[in-house]
C-alpha cells in the first residue's frame, strides 16, 4: 500500500543506495505530505538511516533521484535541516549548549559573520522551547543524554527550517525528554513544519505520527498510519520475526495497546 501525495514536499523516485556494490535501498519510489509528522519504521538494518541520509544529499546514490519542495536539494538545503543520531556526534567538543544552538544560525550568517545580538536571542528563545535555557552556559560534554538531544533539536529549530530530518531523536532519552520531543513536533508540524524520522518502537508509533513509510531494503509501504500500521504489512516489513509483532499490529489496529502517554500522565 503506497499512497502518492499531490505536492509532496519530499518526491524520491527508483531511488537505489549500493554500498561495496550491495544494495542498501532499492527502487524506492516515495512522496511525502507537508505538514506532517512521519516515522520511518522498519528492523534493524533495514536502511532507515541511508533513507534518510539519501534524502538530505549525505550518500552518493546508484540510481534515482530526491526532489524536496519540487526542487533540487542544493537549492532549498537553507529550508532543511538535519539532527543526526546522537551517537555519531562528539560531545567532547569544547562548547556550551548556546554554542552549539548558535550553530544552527550559520546558514543564516555565512560561514565568517559572528552571531548578532538577534541570532543570540531566537538562539536562547529555542533553548527555552526544550526547557534548556537554565544549561545555556554549561559544556555539552557535562549534560546528561537527555539534555544533550534537547540541545541538539534546538540547534535545528534555530535553523528556522521548514523540513526536518531527525534520526532516531528518541534514542537513549528518558520520559521526560521524549514527551517534550513529541509535544515540540506536533507544535511544528501545527506551524506547516514538516518532520521526518526514523524511528524503531511500534508501541509508540501508532500515537505519534501522522504518516507512516515502512522499510525493508524496498519500499513496504506509504500512508496514513491507520492505513498502513497493519498486521499484514508489518509481518511483510518484519519478515519472520513477527509472531511477536503479528500481536502488536493486531492490538494497535484494536487501539488496546498501552500507549506511554498513560505511563506519564
Amino acid at each position: 500500500m503506497i499512497h502518492q501525495v499531490q505536492n509532496p514536499i519530499v518526491e524520491l523516485h527508483d531511488l537505489t543506495v549500493s554500498y561495496l556494490q550491495k544494495p542498501v535501498l532499492w527502487g524506492i519510489d516515495l512522496t511525502l505530505p507537508a505538514a506532517s509528522i512521519i516515522g520511518i519504521i522498519g528492523p534493524n538494518g533495514a536502511g532507515k538511516s541511508t533513507l534518510l541520509k539519501a534524502m538530505m544529499g549525505l550518500i552518493e546514490l546508484s540510481s534515482g533521484y530526491v526532489k524536496i519542495f519540487d526542487q533540487d536539494l542544493d537549492k532549498v538545503r537553507s529550508r532543511v535541516s538535519y539532527v543526526p543520531q546522537k551517537e555519531s556526534v562528539d560531545w567532547d567538543f569544547p562548547a556550551s549548549a548556546l554554542d552549539v544552538v548558535l550553530m544552527g544560525r550559520y546558514g543564516k550568517l555565512g560561514l565568517f559573520n559572528r552571531p548578532r545580538k538577534a541570532d543570540k536571542e531566537v538562539a536562547m528563545e529555542c533553548l527555552r522551547q526544550v526547557d534548556m535555557v537554565d544549561f545555556a552556559k554549561r559544556q555539552i560534554s557535562q549534560l546528561s543524554g537527555g539534555q544533550q538531544q534537547r540541545v541538539f533539536l534546538a540547534r535545528a529549530l534555530a535553523q528556522e527550517a521548514d523540513l526536518y530530518f531527525m534520526d532516531e531523536p528518541f534514542a537513549g532519552v528518558d520520559a521526560a525528554t521524549e514527551k517534550a520531543i513529541i509535544n515540540l513536533m506536533k507544535t511544528m508540524s501545527n506551524q506547516g513544519k514538516t518532520v521526518v524520522v526514523v524511528h524503531h518502537d511500534l508501541q509508540s508509533a501508532q500515537e505519534y505520527f501522522d504518516w507512516a513509510v515502512l522499510l525493508n531494503l524496498r519500499l513496504i509501504a506509504s500512508g496514513p498510519v491507520d492505513q498502513v500500521m497493519t498486521t499484514k504489512l508489518l509481518q511483510e516489513t518484519y519478515g519472520g520475526k513477527l509472531t511477536l509483532l503479528a500481536e502488536v499490529g493486531e492490538l494497535l489496529t484494536k487501539k488496546e495497546f498501552p500507549s506511554r502517554e498513560k505511563q506519564w500522565e
